[in-house]
C-alpha cells in the first residue's frame, strides 16, 4: 500500500465533513448524518491502514472502532456515538433500505448536529495520533 494512503482516506474525511456542514444550513439532514458516518468510516480505516497496513472491507462503524480499540483502548470513548450513526448509513439513503432500521424515524436537525460534533471528534483524535 501506498506510505501516504492514510493521508488520502483522512482527505476524503475532511471533504465529507465540510460537505456535512454545508448540507446543515440547507436543512437536507439525511444527507448530513450520511456524510457524517462517512466521515467516520474514513477515518477509522485510515487509523486501520497506518497501524496495520490492512483494513477490512466494511461500512460498519462499531466493526471498525472495534478494531481501532484493539489497537488503542481509548478509542472505546467512541463506542456509543459510533452505534447511533451506524444506523444512518443505509436508511439516511434509501426510503426502504430496512424496514425498521430506524425504530424512530428519520433523524432530525438535532441528531444531525450530533453526528457532525461526533465526527469533528473522531476526525481529530485520528488526525492527531497520525501527525
Amino acid at each position: 500500500m501506498s506510505a501516504n494512503l492514510p493521508q488520502q482516506w483522512l482527505d476524503r474525511a475532511v471533504e465529507d465533513l465540510a460537505v456535512a456542514r454545508l448540507v446543515l444550513r440547507e436543512d437536507h439532514i439525511a444527507h448530513v448524518c450520511f456524510l457524517s458516518q462517512q466521515c467516520i468510516e474514513k477515518a477509522l480505516k485510515a487509523y486501520l491502514i497506518a497501524k496495520t497496513n490492512d483494513y477490512p472491507r466494511s461500512h460498519g462503524l462499531v466493526t471498525l472502532l472495534d478494531l481501532c480499540v484493539s489497537l488503542e483502548p481509548a478509542f472505546d470513548q467512541f463506542h456509543s456515538d459510533c452505534a447511533i450513526i451506524d444506523q444512518y448509513y443505509i436508511p439516511t439513503r434509501y426510503p426502504d433500505g430496512i424496514p425498521g432500521g430506524l425504530p424512530g424515524g428519520l433523524p432530525g436537525t438535532a441528531e444531525a448536529q450530533e453526528a457532525i460534533t461526533a465526527a469533528e471528534t473522531v476526525l481529530q483524535f485520528v488526525t492527531v495520533r497520525l501527525a
